[in-house]
């Protein structure tokens, strides 16, 4: 600003710089819904932000738009994009080879066709799927994506996520439950899972197509890195498999820390 006597006011460019660049404010947006309730409204996000109801607004709206955000009926909450992100692992190479061996390994033990699959958001991608000429029984393939709850897969990395996290990324626009009570019901499956340490079921009586399932979790240095599955039909023992399933879990997880830290564990 110049001042009446020609000179120059520098206090002005110094507010000027300070003021938060559309990025900065529109980190403060998202910021809001990955620290607090998985759902907000808009004078909630003013609240916690601190912009003026206008300039949220603005942002808000834009977000929905690009997919960052999604409003519904309650209010807002992440969006598919951001909730894809936050659970994706680059292409998957290192799970993909860690498992490798052990997929083969279990098909040839149990005669089951092995899956292995990953979440992304509220859906599961399958990566691999080894069943020789079993491999037909069974209506699944590579590269198929299927919502989360539906699975064994998806329900065993489910499970290994907190409640919260599993609300957010159901929350996606027809990728859960739609009403309160199936939510519940699905919420008190994953609480078998996890008392079942970690183990995922499906009976064959539970199938329209009369295949039974079961997967556990493999787990990477981040957390729950993907989930493998053994499926087949006629008389399929979940029980006699299941340890098979868990133990090729453990052992691509193993297989996946880094060098140092296997090496640490097999000299223990």
């Amino acid at each position: 600003m110049t001042l009446l006597d020609g000179s120059f006011d520098g206090r002005d460019v110094h507010v000027r710089a300070r003021r938060p660049s559309v990025i900065e404010r529109a980190t403060r947006v998202v910021d809001a819904f990955l620290s607090g309730p998985a759902r907000l409204t808009l004078e909630d996000v003013t609240t916690v932000t601190g912009l003026p109801r206008s300039t949220a607004f603005r942002i808000v709206n834009q977000l929905v738009e690009l997919q960052w955000l999604a409003h519904d009926a309650p209010g807002y909450r992440l969006g598919e994009r951001a909730l894809w992100m936050g659970t994706r692992h680059g292409d998957h190479t290192q799970v993909r080879a860690a498992a490798a061996a052990h997929l083969n390994h279990l098909h040839l033990t149990t005669g089951t066709v092995v899956h292995l699959a990953v979440l992304e958001g509220a859906r599961v991608l399958y990566l691999d799927k080894v069943g020789g000429s079993a491999a037909d029984s069974v209506p699944s393939h590579v590269g198929a994506r299927v919502a989360a709850e539906r699975t064994v897969a998806g329900r065993a990395l489910l499970a290994a996520l907190p409640p919260e996290r599993v609300d957010n990324l159901l929350a996606l626009e027809g990728a859960g439950p739609s009403t309160a009570p199936a939510l519940s019901r699905l919420h008190a499956d994953l609480g078998h899972v996890r008392g079942r340490g970690g183990l995922a079921f499906s009976a064959a009586s539970e199938s329209a197509l009369g295949i039974a399932r079961v997967a556990a979790v493999v787990t990477g240095p981040d957390g729950p890195a993907a989930a493998i599955s053994a499926a087949g039909r006629g008389r399929v023992s979940l029980e006699a498999i299941a340890p098979l399933v868990a133990l090729a879990a453990r052992r691509t997880s193993r297989d996946l820390l880094p060098t140092r830290t296997r090496a640490a564990g097999r000299a223990r």
